[in-house]
């Protein structure tokens, strides 16, 4: 008598023969079924390991299709001017951290920072030397939108103190996938390289944003 799939096969002791010819006959029968019965279970496992199988072979390969496609760049443009319409220096600090907040919720790749006045100027190393000063808002806005692209523990290695930074606590964070946190999971970080003594065939130290 054959049981379903998993469970013990067992034997009701009235069927079987009394006779030991029949007997051998009926036990070889029965080691027969149970042979094709462990028979079919491998093949039932083995099909259901290869359709796993091609089913992650199919999400392997639309992954590669959606990760070829050509990645588009979004890119606004902003006049440096938007500052000073703030009427305090923590109003323009504050005023520039929103709008980098908006491109990061917005998913916006590139900002650019043009001067309204037609100046061909290019660097962003000014210094900022008053609110109504024609061309600095440039210099300020930019100046605060690398300070918060740059991740937390990176900041005090790439920004000295500067005006333009004074109000820079008021600022909120970003939470951009590459601000990476000191107990985030992740094969790649942003660091630096620091100027500390090691010992000879050691390498560097660098500040990857984790305690050790």
């Amino acid at each position: 008598m054959q049981q379903d799939r998993g469970e013990k096969r067992n034997y009701d002791k009235a069927d079987m023969p009394q006779n030991p010819k029949e007997w051998k006959k009926w036990k070889k029968e029965k080691k027969a079924e149970t042979r094709k019965w462990k028979e079919q279970r491998l093949i039932q496992k083995l099909e259901k390991v290869q359709a796993q199988k091609q089913e992650e072979e199919e999400n392997s390969k639309k992954v590669q299709q959606e990760t070829s496609k050509v990645q588009q760049t979004l890119s606004i443009a902003l006049p440096g001017s938007i500052l000073d319409n703030a009427q305090s220096p923590e109003l323009r600090t504050y005023l520039a951290g929103q709008i980098a907040r908006a491109a990061v919720i917005f998913n916006v790749n590139e900002i650019i920072i043009f001067d309204e006045t037609g100046s061909l100027d290019r660097s962003v190393e000014g210094d900022y030397q008053g609110v109504g000063k024609k061309g600095h808002a440039n210099v300020q806005m930019a100046r605060i939108l690398q300070y918060l692209e740059c991740p937390q523990y990176l900041r005090k290695s790439f920004f000295p103190q500067h005006k333009d930074l004074q109000y820079a606590g008021i600022l909120n964070p970003l939470d951009s996938p590459h601000h990476m946190r000191a107990d985030d999971n992740c094969q790649y970080r942003e660091g630096v390289v620091l100027d500390k003594p090691v010992k000879t065939g050691k390498g560097s130290f660098a500040n990857v944003g984790l305690l050790k």
